[in-house]
């Protein structure tokens, strides 16, 4: 790139950087820049030869450009630019006559490459800030906002209408019971309510009656109203400086002229409906509600344990498990695959959390178990169990560290209740009517002592490992640590694990059938003896007796003996498959046909074995203990939620954080955002995609996942200086931004040292599969009826989901590992808890 101090003279560079290599370059550069100094023109001569240099650089823009990229063919190679990039490739090359550093250049600096929108935004808001311009234009101000926003999104906030309501703007008269009369406008009405808009200094109570006049219904439709219609005024809110919009309940119908209006505006509902279009928006925020959890809920890293409180007794009865936090409901189970949570969650430690006051009910959970004559004994100690014993906290630490099945927990306590299980979305009207579905007795009664949530995290990682087990200690003091093992009990409360149900994601269905394999790894050697347990055109799953060594991504070639003996059309020998999943003992392993230009035999033979066969055939599902639990958790669990969900939306080869999503408690990230400035129903993130964060990191990571794959960690340092007045000032760093753990923890002190509040977020990264269309799809179908361009709007926001990320408070467990002192530990507990209950 041209230096800042030729800048100046870019003009003479475009002007002469076609001529350099013909002959009379010399003479035309003389004459553009006789005015300048000897040392400037020396300077000017050899940037011009610089940048008409050939160049054999490839240019790759993908994830680097706000555009779609394609390949671009140039003399034998292929390069991937967007449409700018190849507009300003060709001129270049058109004005070089040839691929150079100059054209190279130009390429990378287009007006939409990332690296250089991120620079002038900078250098904007540094000479905004040097002018001391507090206040940029507004149209200026409003864009900047929204770029920064994500909507936040309210995890189980369903507002059911139990009739249709429509948009429809007439005239009306209201009545005060002090006989006052004034003009309105109607927004909306439906058969038991309407919202109203008028003057803001007409004074009104919520709660109090008024009584309308339709005068232009009364006219056009000749009805005979001699009193008005008795309305409650459940809310009144303004709308701007002059008007504010009342939302009103009708009163019982007492009389036939009530009951003739009523169904009066049912029927004019029924008929104009399609003409005046119906207020669709409780049904669009379902769908984003519902849509925006089932991406989160199946890729959560948190393990909920549901605590059932039966007899004044408490103990864990469930958790809700899935792919992400399925490892840690395992690392809970004894050596009879027994759960050791009634242990680990005691009724003494939960009621220690109940005692803290509401939205501070979370404690560390350290972990290590030890192996002795074929038994498995576990020892769990809380942080405020290692406080109040002196001496044993880096005993504790420093040995468990040590142990392999050290494990640090995150553990948040939360309430719940069975009533939070109906948590559903019904549409109004003649859509309705559809049957819900209904809980047995027996799941009412397992749901009802269901008092509070245990949401386990496992925030332990390699790095943070390593911090704890530089911890001296004392080597002949570990007997004492025999105070945190857990007793080895002959009969243990029994805790199930219980899968989240969503979307199958499998693109076909699979059939029960067994049948033996023969089964061969890619050096020909035989494996254990085998057998299929479901098949499907492009795949299947094998159980064999004994466990392989087979991991995720081998090829194995496999045979079908009896199934061979059936088909002569096909042969069924060295059939050839991928590894797509091997379970924990290593004897199960889901298969996906591998296909080359060949038609695969397999799947050419199942594919007419269930065409000729699909009503002989048994398609594979999981069996549930109690019909509708999994989703009745679900819900619980939404409801309680204490977690910072987020989503990262792919439009073209740009990825944007566009959503965010809040449970029954806002985290002290939601607290923090908050305070910054925003939109109604809006997050300010702007601290969060700081040095494009979302476009280089987040979409790097997401582009080598597969959705079968374990969450992407990282690490998230948020400093807040308060001020005075105003909002505080946020600055956000992620952990890839150092070289070494000594520079973070440099970097933590220095922070502490500054006086500014600390706050650490462990962030779990996801890939998504496809949504779940049928979880949405009634909503759907009742908006397509009356706006299916708003249909396929959310339908295309959802399907351009790519990633769900979760966000965790960890600051305790931070600067417990790296040693901060307790004093400045608890200075910074009170400086956090001062920002968060600000105002």
């Amino acid at each position: 790139m041209t230096a800042p101090d030729l800048q100046e003279h870019l003009s003479i560079i475009e002007r002469l950087k076609s001529s350099v290599q013909t002959s009379d370059f010399d003479q035309m550069f003389a004459v553009l820049t006789s005015d300048l100094p000897k040392s400037k023109q020396f300077l000017l001569k050899m940037e011009l030869k610089r940048l008409s240099q050939p160049c054999d650089f490839f240019i790759d823009l993908r994830g680097h450009v706000d555009g779609d990229v394609r390949p671009y063919e140039y003399q034998g190679k292929t390069h991937y630019m967007d449409d700018q990039a190849i507009e300003v490739f060709e001129q270049g090359i058109n004005d070089y006559g040839r691929f150079t550093l100059g054209v190279y250049e130009d390429v990378m600096n287009t007006d939409n490459n990332f690296r250089v929108m991120h620079r002038k935004e900078t250098e904007a808001r540094i000479r905004q800030a040097l002018n001391n311009n507090q206040q940029a234009e507004p149209e200026q101000a409003e864009d900047m906002m929204v770029k920064h926003q994500a909507r936040l999104v309210q995890f189980g906030s369903y507002i059911n209408r139990s009739e249709e309501r429509m948009n429809y703007s007439i005239t009306v008269e209201i009545v005060l019971d002090n006989g006052k009369k004034y003009s309105a406008q109607t927004t909306d009405i439906s058969v038991q309510g309407c919202k109203l808009k008028l003057a803001r200094q007409i004074k009104l109570v919520e709660n109090s009656e008024i009584g309308v006049f339709f005068r232009e219904l009364e006219q056009e439709y000749t009805l005979d109203r001699n009193n008005p219609i008795r309305y409650q005024i459940v809310e009144v809110s303004p709308l701007d400086q002059k008007t504010q919009q009342l939302r009103l309940k009708r009163l019982e119908q007492s009389n036939e002229q009530e009951l003739e209006f009523t169904n009066f505006i049912d029927r004019f509902i029924r008929g104009n409906k399609r003409r005046y279009k119906l207020n669709l928006d409780n049904a669009l925020d379902a769908v984003i509600v519902k849509g925006y959890e089932q991406f989160y809920v199946p890729r959560t890293s948190s393990l909920p344990v549901f605590i059932a409180v039966q007899q004044g007794k408490s103990h864990p009865q469930c958790a809700l498990t899935t792919e992400n936090n399925r490892a840690s409901f395992h690392y809970f189970q004894d050596e009879l695959q027994r759960s050791v949570l009634p242990q680990i969650l005691s009724a003494k430690r939960l009621k220690q959390l109940l005692q803290l006051p509401e939205g501070q009910r979370q404690t560390l959970l350290f972990c290590f178990t030890h192996a002795a004559k074929g038994k498995l004994y576990f020892y769990s100690a809380t942080q405020a169990e290692l406080a109040s014993e002196r001496g044993l906290n880096a005993l504790f630490l420093g040995f468990g560290a040590s142990k392999k099945s050290w494990k640090v927990f995150q553990l948040s306590f939360l309430t719940t209740s069975a009533e939070y299980s109906q948590l559903h979305f019904q549409v109004p009207g003649d859509a309705a009517t559809a049957a819900k579905p209904k809980n047995t007795h027996l799941l009412d009664a397992y749901l009802k002592p269901l008092r509070f949530i245990v949401n386990l995290t496992d925030i332990s990682t390699d790095l943070s490992t390593s911090w704890y087990q530089q911890l001296s200690y004392d080597k002949s003091a570990v007997r004492s640590l025999n105070q945190f093992a857990h007793a080895k009990l002959n009969q243990l409360p029994f805790c199930e694990a219980i899968p989240v149900k969503y979307v199958n994601l499998r693109s076909e269905d699979r059939y029960l059938y067994k049948t033996t394999v023969q089964l061969y790894n890619a050096r020909e050697e035989a494996l254990p003896a085998a057998f299929s347990r479901d098949f499907s055109p492009n795949g299947m799953q094998v159980e064999m007796q004994l466990p392989a060594q087979i991991k995720r991504g081998d090829i194995i070639r496999l045979n079908l003996p009896d199934l061979q003996k059936i088909s002569n059309k096909y042969q069924l020998s060295q059939l050839a498959y991928e590894v797509m999943a091997v379970s924990k003992s290593g004897t199960i392993m889901n298969l996906k046909v591998l296909e080359n230009d060949e038609e695969h035999q397999g799947k050419a033979f199942f594919q007419l074995l269930i065409q000729n066969n699909r009503s002989k055939l048994t398609v594979a599902e999981e069996q549930v203990k109690h019909p509708g639990l999994a989703p009745a958790l679900r819900n619980m669990f939404i409801k309680a939620l204490d977690s910072f969900p987020f989503y990262l939306h792919r439009k073209g080869i740009r990825y944007e954080m566009k959503a965010v999503a809040q449970g029954g408690q806002p985290t002290s990230l939601h607290q923090l955002l908050a305070q910054l400035p925003a939109s109604q129903e809006h997050l300010n993130i702007e601290p969060l995609i700081k040095h494009s964060a979302v476009n280089l990191t987040f979409a790097s990571q997401l582009k080598q996942m597969k959705r079968q794959d374990p969450p992407q960690c990282y690490e998230l340092y948020l400093k807040v200086q308060p001020q005075q007045q105003g909002e505080p000032v946020l600055s956000c760093h992620y952990d890839y931004e150092y070289k070494s753990e000594p520079e973070k923890k440099g970097f933590i002190e220095q922070l502490i040292n500054d006086r500014a509040a600390v706050f650490c977020y462990r962030i779990w990264l996801s890939r998504t599969g496809r949504p779940d269309s049928d979880f949405i799809a009634q909503e759907l179908s009742y908006i397509s009826q009356y706006a299916i361009h708003k249909a396929k709007l959310l339908e295309e926001e959802l399907w351009s989901v790519v990633g769900v990320g979760e966000l965790m408070d960890i600051t305790d467990e931070l600067l417990l590992r790296l040693d901060i002192t307790t004093a400045q530990r608890q200075q910074q507990s009170a400086l956090r808890h001062s920002l968060l209950n600000r105002g």
